[in-house]
């Protein structure tokens, strides 16, 4: 009788960034001067298109270093948010006190949302509202279609007001997701903790388990076999020696001089027969038995397996009574758990799977 583990996935995973992952690596101040030069465009088209309204002038050479300073200052906007809503505030309130055709509203609104974005909540309100509304307000005032404090209102609203408001939306994003990456990280320490110890477990238990039992062996044979005993003392000895090996590679990897820790492979399924070995060295004969074509494993998996197997023998070792055999069969698509028999005669011979 045989106790299966579940089947293995043998697909590799997907390896390399995806197009998102590398249109994030993009320095910003690329994709800021893109939007600049946007701003840009669609400012110069505002100032040059169009019927030129009454009371308007066609912007001069003091006209077009305002928009220049504007929209390039655009593409600093995440370096430093405040200054750059400062410079575009006032190159675009001066640009419509002047009387100039049209107004810097593109730079301006970019301007406003990236503060929102960016600045704490005090720093908006305090500084970044009281700037923008400054600024909006002389533009609205010169807009010829402006006729009543309504229409006032309602453009500042769509100049200052909905990019604040967009602005403070992607900043409690943003934040949230800090939250979540810092939980997670979190998440991530206490798994790799309790992953630890679950090794140090199975290490210690594997090694003490061992240990025991030879121990036991040597008392009982002390007086009247010394070679016997002098066999299980040197078990004992390379099982402890065992044991701390892997301890100092399982706390080697909490250190933080990873050039100076001792770090060794973790152990997988090509290291089988030595564990088999140390057990059948403790007194359990094992017989191991292969199937199918080996395969590699991810490390996990093959951790996993390894773990499992150490486990089942270890109890096999606690728990088991004389005249017992350990078996172990590992195929190419499935993992079987080490199970233990008693033998004898026919009639005896009862099969128990062991646990682990």
């Amino acid at each position: 009788m045989r106790a299966c583990g579940a089947r293995v996935d043998y697909r590799r995973p997907v390896d390399g960034p995806t197009l998102w992952e590398r249109v994030r690596r993009v320095n910003p101040l690329v994709w800021d001067s893109l939007l600049a030069a946007v701003a840009l465009m669609l400012t110069a088209l505002s100032v040059t298109l169009g019927p030129l309204p009454e009371g308007r002038e066609e912007p001069d050479l003091l006209g077009w270093a305002l928009v220049m300073v504007a929209c390039v200052s655009i593409a600093f906007r995440r370096r430093s948010p405040l200054v750059v809503l400062g410079v575009v505030a006032g190159s675009s309130a001066v640009f419509a006190l002047l009387g100039y055709r049209s107004s810097l509203d593109p730079p301006l609104v970019v301007a406003v949302y990236t503060a929102a974005a960016y600045l704490p909540r005090r720093g908006v309100a305090i500084v970044a509202l009281p700037v923008a509304v400054a600024a909006a307000l002389p533009i609205q005032l010169r807009t010829p279609t402006t006729d009543n404090w309504l229409e006032v209102v309602l453009g500042i609203f769509f100049a200052v007001g909905l990019p604040i408001l967009v602005g403070r939306i992607m900043f409690n994003r943003r934040r949230r997701l800090a939250r979540e990456r810092k939980q997670a990280a979190i998440d991530a320490v206490t798994d790799e903790r309790a992953r630890i110890a679950r090794e140090l477990h199975d290490v210690v238990a594997h090694a003490m388990s061992v240990m025991v039992v030879q121990a036991g062996a040597a008392r009982t044979v002390i007086d009247r076999d010394a070679g016997a005993a002098k066999e299980a003392l040197a078990t004992i000895e390379d099982a402890g020696r065992e044991g701390l090996t892997e301890m100092r590679r399982l706390i080697g990897v909490l250190t933080t001089d990873w050039e100076g820790a001792d770090l060794e492979p973790q152990p997988n399924l090509q290291r089988l027969d030595e564990l088999l070995a140390g057990v059948r060295s403790a007194g359990l004969p094992v017989e191991l038995v292969r199937e199918g074509t080996p395969r590699p494993l991810l490390a996990g998996v093959d951790l996993a397996a390894y773990r499992v197997i150490q486990e089942s023998l270890t109890n096999a070792l606690k728990h088991a009574g004389p005249r017992t055999l350990a078996s172990c069969s590992v195929t190419a698509t499935t993992i079987s758990r080490s199970w233990w028999r008693t033998t004898g005669e026919a009639r005896c011979s009862r099969r128990v799977p062991a646990t682990g």
